[in-house]
């Protein structure tokens, strides 16, 4: 998958062959401003006007309390790229928007697009980044709203993989326990949980985390089956044969090579004889050439924001074997592009 030019028509298809279209521009300032007016059309709410009938410019701007002008010219762009239709002066919502962004939608990724204006500023600090090396350790300094967007917009993302996740992530048939690493809003675990019912699992994560994301795990109403334990993932103590299930997903990013190998080992220590360790990851493939868009920049994303990046399979199945546990063959996941599940199990003898 790759974000891009796309050339439409004979003449354009010629002329990439050529190498005749400034592609440069189009991945940066192009995409720059897709990238914004999509954000800002979120924010404003213009996808929710129009969720229930196409509308007028005038109508949709008084709705958003926005300027007619400026607001027409933002429907327009949204048009253009794909957004939106336009048919007798009515505007509506393309599939692609309809699908994705409107609030109410079973695939809403409507708080995952607003959490990207955070983004935005740790992505704005690149350039220092490169040239001190000091990443920015976003978790340090976030206040508790923008742990409150943070926690809304790691849920709306978990949205994609999670139906995937628990299909496909091998528990143990006798599994009761479970620890959520990590896990914050708890999505992963309330989806083991509804599939395995005799699962009940905790959920740690820091106290910052936990107290934005507890009324989104309250509103899954999984009552005392999922529960919270505000604990520092690098410190806390996971005790001795305690879990039959252990799940680190989306976390191992954050960490350098020795905090991961320590996490593990505790955890394998954690695991009851039988139990498996599940890291679930965006994953950075062996070499750059094979790592496309979104491996090879997620990894710079990562790097800047914190102090790792993302690892590759075979790393995490040496953490794995390193701390006693017998790694087996990754799970590449269909829904989560560029994410894997590296499962590891706890020799019974």
């Amino acid at each position: 998958m790759r974000l891009g030019a796309i050339p439409r028509g004979v003449v354009e298809r010629i002329a990439f062959a050529l190498g005749l279209v400034p592609t440069p521009l189009l991945d940066s300032i192009i995409a720059l401003l897709l990238a914004r007016t999509v954000m800002v059309a979120t924010r404003l709410g213009v996808f929710e006007t129009m969720a229930g009938q196409p509308r007028r410019v005038e109508d949709i701007a008084e709705q958003c309390q926005t300027a007619p002008a400026a607001t027409h010219k933002l429907l327009d762009a949204l048009v253009g790229a794909g957004y939106l239709r336009l048919r007798g002066g009515l505007y509506s919502l393309a599939p692609v928007a309809r699908r994705w962004l409107l609030k109410d939608s079973p695939w809403s990724l409507h708080d995952a697009i607003l959490m990207q204006f955070m983004d935005e500023q740790f992505i704005a600090q690149m350039e220092s980044f490169v040239r001190t090396g000091a990443p920015i350790e976003i978790h340090e300094h976030m206040t508790p709203e923008t742990w409150e967007i943070y926690q809304r917009g790691m849920r709306s993302g978990a949205r994609l993989a999670t139906p995937e996740v628990a299909l496909r992530l091998p528990a143990p048939r006798d599994a009761r326990a479970m620890l959520d690493i990590g896990g914050s809003h708890g999505y992963y675990s309330v989806a083991l949980c509804r599939r395995h019912p005799e699962l009940r699992a905790t959920v740690l994560d820091l106290p910052e985390a936990v107290t934005a994301a507890a009324p989104l795990l309250a509103r899954e109403g999984m009552g005392d089956r999922v529960v919270h334990r505000a604990d520092n993932a690098l410190t806390a103590d996971l005790g001795h044969d305690e879990y039959d299930l252990i799940l680190i997903a989306n976390l191992v990013h954050h960490f350098t090579a020795a905090q991961n190998r320590d996490l593990v080992l505790r955890c394998a220590r954690a695991l009851r004889p039988g139990g498996r360790l599940v890291i679930g990851e965006v994953v950075r493939p062996e070499t750059p050439q094979t790592a496309g868009q979104i491996g090879a920049l997620t990894d710079l994303y990562f790097a800047l924001t914190s102090a790792g990046g993302t690892w590759s399979f075979a790393e995490m199945a040496d953490w794995q074997r390193s701390a006693g546990l017998r790694p087996r063959r990754p799970i590449r996941l269909v829904t989560g592009p560029g994410g894997g599940l590296q499962v590891a199990e706890k020799p019974r003898s």
